[in-house]
């Protein structure tokens, strides 16, 4: 592991009794690493992906896999060039009531899915916060943080390639001033759509048996 806080190196290395290092660097130099998960603030993303795959590692990326186009074309042709493979870590795709809704749908017995809805209130931005997760630029905000989510299990549940996006934001306390909420409308080539809403404003969680549900004819 790597970390600028001695504290937290000290902990890693009592948990798990393996190397530390004070620096990205360090790690990515070490023989005795295959590969590296990134779990570093967005805005550190491509760079760290980039210098991990220098080093001939392999990367597994938190989400959002960057803070632009730019840098995720450059993530990839780094990773290519250095012949290793490059993960970004969507999760909720792999959750157990989503794969069982996919399974549901290849198995044909509850007919074409034409809509999905996926929505989900927190109290996101007022939980506590570094500076830079209240910095859009930085990648700060619930688009950068929460919107890969709910696009992870939607594509999941919707198969297809998604050919259009429509969405608003809203971003409502100048004392936080980042997006603090959105919704969407996801289009899929075969002409189902998706539905996306998220608020980091409710001062509850509505995390109550799961954030999506599937409508079907």
């Amino acid at each position: 592991a790597a970390d600028p806080r001695a504290a937290a190196r000290a902990q890693f290395a009592s948990a798990f009794g393996a190397p530390v290092h004070d620096d990205v660097e360090a790690l990515c130099a070490d023989p005795g690493v295959d590969a590296i998960y990134i779990a570093t603030p967005h805005q550190f993303h491509a760079a760290h992906a980039i210098l991990a795959a220098q080093h001939g590692k392999h990367v597994l990326v938190e989400k959002p896999m960057a803070i632009s186009i730019a840098e995720c074309a450059a993530m990839i042709a780094a990773t290519e060039h250095a012949g290793v493979q490059l993960v970004v870590g969507h999760s909720h795709s792999f959750d157990a009531p989503v794969r069982r809704a996919r399974a549901l749908i290849d198995a044909g017995a509850i007919g074409r899915v034409r809509m999905i809805n996926a929505q989900y209130y927190t109290d996101f931005l007022y939980r506590f916060r570094r500076p830079e997760e209240l910095d859009t630029a930085a990648g700060g905000g619930v688009v950068w943080s929460q919107a890969a989510h709910q696009v992870d299990i939607v594509r999941l549940l919707g198969s297809g390639r998604v050919q259009r996006v429509r969405a608003l934001t809203g971003a409502w306390d100048a004392a936080r001033a980042t997006e603090g909420a959105y919704a969407a409308l996801l289009t899929f080539d075969d002409g189902a759509f998706a539905s996306l809403l998220y608020s980091g404003y409710a001062h509850f969680d509505s995390d109550v048996g799961g954030q999506s549900w599937t409508n079907y004819p």
